[in-house]
């Protein structure tokens, strides 16, 4: 197992933002649990290009579960690029 990049969006002072965490080996299902948090989307990948992602597109995002085993399911199934959904400052 190697560890993931969950990217999401979250409230902080009132402002949205998007966050991109580092999570340990195996460890991603149950993190979005709680970042996001169950009802929320994300995106997870082993990697993401480097720079500052100042967007992201979770149109067609997987919606956080309280499931671990599901959430595994839903990051197994995640077939876009980092590049076709996160957008970086110039």
């Amino acid at each position: 197992m190697e560890m993931s990049k969950v990217i999401c969006e979250e409230v902080v002072n009132g402002e949205s933002v998007i966050r991109s965490y580092t999570t340990a080996a195996g460890t991603a299902a149950a993190f979005v649990k709680v970042r996001p948090g169950a009802g929320n989307p994300f995106w997870c990948w082993p990697s993401v290009p480097s720079g500052t992602i100042i967007g992201c597109d979770f149109t067609n995002a997987p919606i956080a579960t309280s499931s671990t085993a599901t959430n595994q399911g839903l990051i197994d199934a995640i077939v876009a690029t980092p590049e076709s959904v996160l957008v970086y400052a110039p």
